[in-house]
């Protein structure tokens, strides 16, 4: 090596270590479960008075829905909703979406798709942690459309 290099190629070093440790950090800031990101901001604007509408529509049809859910393991919980109409009666032969995440880690959203069994409509998720939960619901039946949101302390992990 030529006399006097050492100074170019300890500043070319520097220079690399640092861009590889801005990398570094911007995926661990991306990468953070506890913070939701909406994927599509724009497009929930766009239908944010379609949704509105929906909201209202919902409350127009009375239908109440209350979940509970069971934890049956640490990984796992037990999800029961009933859905009523607005004489208290049950709601049967709906299609019952459930969307839940804790509210530690929002950005770790679960889906589901529940079955129907005698009035309730059940389904099993994983649940990956105990504390507050959000529980997002759509339920369709026929030309009704319902959605709701509800939130559930499913105990402590200790």
């Amino acid at each position: 090596m030529k006399p006097g290099m050492q100074w170019p190629i300890g500043v070319a070093a520097v220079l690399g270590i640092a861009v590889l440790a801005n990398v570094y950090i911007a995926v661990r800031a991306n990468d953070d479960p506890s913070v939701h990101i909406e994927r599509d901001y724009y497009q929930k604007a766009v239908r944010f008075d379609a949704d509105q509408a929906l909201r209202r529509r919902s409350e127009r049809l009375g239908w109440r829905v209350t979940v509970e859910a069971t934890r049956t393991s640490a990984t796992d919980a037990e999800v029961r909703a009933m859905l009523v109409d607005s004489t208290g009666a049950p709601v049967r032969g709906a299609v019952l979406r459930i969307a839940a995440h804790a509210v530690a880690r929002s950005n770790d959203v679960f889906t589901a798709t529940t079955a129907e069994v005698g009035d309730r409509y059940v389904a099993a998720m994983p649940v990956n942690r105990g504390g507050l939960w959000n529980f997002d619901i759509e339920v369709v039946r026929g030309g009704d459309r319902f959605v709701a949101s509800q939130r559930l302390d499913l105990g402590s992990d200790r």
